[in-house]
């Protein structure tokens, strides 16, 4: 019996690649050639392609952040010009006693000085009507009740109109005061009379609320 002996697979090739035509070889060579390209893998171009979508969300997560801080801005503001439209609705205010009521509800400082630069009202005519509150409760000479507008935060000029344009008895105002100091304490004429002098009444109103008690 013959022993037939393995040749190494090697050999085997090289045997087979000599039976073959150069045309042949080169077809083989070309194959493999192609085929070793094609199977190779490419990891790095993947993890290049991957990254960049953590900075796309990044950037867009930072431009979605942005406008939220406006739009509080602009809530505040409008927050504040409507609480202002409120207090002017029922009460007379001066623009920095609104300013200052509206700091007081803790609005910022932008936001009240936005609403008072857009609520719509007339300073002159809260001026008027704050004057009218005054003199409907309590008796203020022309001069007191000019004060106390400045007090509440009117300007001169506004003050001024507002004294001017008040429908009020300056006489009646002087006897007025007069009457609630008697009801508060015993005075002598003569103390009443510098009482009221003081208070900002005329000669002629304070002659008037003596005459007149």
């Amino acid at each position: 019996m013959k022993t037939i002996t393995s040749l190494p697979l090697l050999l085997v090739g090289a045997l087979l690649l000599g039976a073959c035509s150069p045309a042949e070889q080169e077809v083989v060579l070309v194959t493999e050639t192609v085929t070793a390209t094609s199977a190779s893998p490419r990891p790095t171009a993947a993890r290049q392609t991957a990254e960049p979508a953590v900075a796309a969300t990044t950037t867009a997560t930072a431009t979605e952040t942005t406008p939220t801080t406006a739009r509080g801005g602009d809530r505040q503001q409008e927050a504040a010009l409507a609480s202002a439209r409120q207090y002017l609705n029922y009460s007379n205010f001066s623009r920095q006693g609104l300013y200052e009521q509206l700091l007081y509800e803790q609005y910022p400082p932008e936001a009240a000085e936005y609403a008072v630069d857009n609520v719509r009202t007339d300073w002159n005519a809260n001026a008027v009507g704050a004057a009218q509150d005054y003199v409907a409760y309590s008796g203020f000479s022309r001069s007191g009740l000019y004060s106390q507008l400045e007090y509440e935060g009117y300007t001169p000029a506004q003050a001024q109109y507002g004294v001017d344009n008040v429908q009020t008895d300056w006489n009646a105002n002087a006897l007025r005061t007069a009457r609630s100091y008697l009801d508060f304490s015993a005075m002598s004429d003569g103390e009443l009379y510098d009482q009221l002098i003081y208070e900002g009444y005329t000669p002629d109103q304070a002659s008037y609320a003596l005459n007149n008690l």
